[in-house]
């Protein structure tokens, strides 16, 4: 396939040996010529490089050197990307065939189109089984969207002005930059001009090494917490809901630039805490500050009719 359209990818990796052939490969043999390969390796101490090596004169460029962490690599990459659409595989997941003719295609249905998402597979390494296949999910507007994240970062490419705009992906993170970067586009640029279409795009392994299962989910849902814990306070929440939130603390935590908040729905927002923390407020004795929320996520729409929050609303409203 010909096309105007030029990918690049950025593979992060760091003693993936075993894997990263397969990834490499993913990307080398796509049908599709408008594409560049960048390896950004953290110092391997197995035969990553050797491997990398193999494939030196089909790459844009690649390094092997002590770096901080996924994020920074993904980073270091990204300056060296010179095409206008972009994504990063890490090294132990793999391209499905023909998926850079197919994003291609879907940037080339609207200009304006900044975010295309497809389908990622998800699977165990040890037994080939699928976990599941799924997609960046998109609710009726950007807030909703960002308030009941759905990640997908394999199966998700962005245009690169975009991402440099925005500062690239948070060093400070290890584990959900990928989720922050996602929420930082959707407060500043809103998701009129994200495009989902039908194709798997990318296969996410799970095994024993990676994050994903060698760290739980404890770690993941730490840094996400601490994500929202920084977008509240920002947006100038009262501060009887901030007291409500889960006191996550990542104290090198910062965004890589300024958070813009155009596209973000505030009122919204907050509306939701103040539905979610109903009952912790009415458990504390704040009748005021729970009557407050009550109106607020009533006015806003967030309020969920349900048997448990009926029961809470005519509580509030009588005590």
């Amino acid at each position: 396939m010909s096309s105007s359209i030029k990918i690049s990818i950025v593979i992060p990796s760091y003693n993936q040996g075993q894997f990263i052939e397969q990834t490499i490969e993913s990307v080398l043999s796509q049908d599709y010529p408008n594409k560049e390969l960048i390896i950004i390796d953290g110092g391997s101490e197995d035969d990553s490089v050797t491997i990398i090596k193999k494939y030196e004169k089909h790459l844009k460029f690649w390094t092997s050197e002590p770096d901080n962490g996924q994020a920074h690599a993904i980073n270091k990459g990204l300056a060296h990307v010179t095409r206008e659409i972009f994504n990063w595989i890490n090294s132990d997941d793999y391209l499905e065939s023909g998926a850079l003719s197919n994003v291609a295609k879907a940037f080339e249905k609207k200009s304006e189109t900044q975010v295309v998402c497809g389908y990622t597979r998800c699977f165990y390494e040890q037994s080939g089984e699928t976990r599941h296949t799924y997609r960046m999910g998109l609710k009726k507007d950007a807030t909703t969207t960002l308030l009941n994240i759905e990640m997908n970062q394999p199966g998700t490419f962005y245009r690169t002005d975009v991402v440099k705009k925005l500062g690239g992906v948070n060093e400070t993170l290890q584990y959900v930059m990928d989720d922050e970067l996602w929420m930082r586009y959707l407060c500043t640029n809103g998701q009129k001009n994200v495009l989902l279409i039908d194709d798997l795009l990318a296969h996410f392994r799970l095994h024993n090494d990676s994050k994903s299962l060698g760290d739980g989910f404890a770690p993941f849902l730490e840094e996400r917490q601490t994500i929202m814990n920084h977008l509240c306070t920002l947006t100038n929440m009262p501060d009887y809901l901030l007291d409500c939130l889960p006191k996550q603390e990542l104290q090198r935590y910062a965004p890589p630039g300024e958070w813009s908040l155009d596209a973000l729905d505030i009122r919204k927002f907050h509306s939701w805490f103040d539905n979610k923390y109903l009952v912790t407020l009415l458990n504390k004795g704040a009748i005021q500050e729970a009557r407050n929320s009550l109106m607020a996520s009533l006015k806003n729409r967030q309020f969920q009719w349900n048997r448990k929050n009926v029961g809470v609303l005519r509580k509030i409203l009588f005590a």
